[in-house]
């Protein structure tokens, strides 16, 4: 079974809706994860990254709750690489 990619988003963040268009064109499934509505689940990614910046993309291996978190400006500089990282995460 592949990894869960989980999107860290919000709703009025254009490039977190760039970002969902893209990976439904990809045919790459992810769960998104509206950062307004999941505050808890948020503060431990700023306490694990140190960042607070969307669309955070955390990829969970399916066999234990850890993986890479990729923080846009730190990881990653725009859709293309974020989408060639998530890539590398199925094969």
């Amino acid at each position: 079974m592949p990894n869960t990619i989980v999107i860290f988003t919000l709703d009025n963040c254009i490039h977190c809706t760039s970002l969902k268009k893209r990976l439904k064109k990809e045919k790459i499934p992810y769960v998104d994860i509206d950062i307004d509505s999941n505050q808890n689940i948020w503060n431990q990614v700023i306490n694990q990254t140190g960042h607070n910046v969307v669309p955070s993309v955390f990829v969970k291996s399916d066999d234990i709750e850890e993986g890479p978190i990729y923080v846009p400006g730190k990881d990653f500089e725009d859709e293309n690489t974020i989408v060639e990282i998530i890539k590398t995460h199925f094969n």
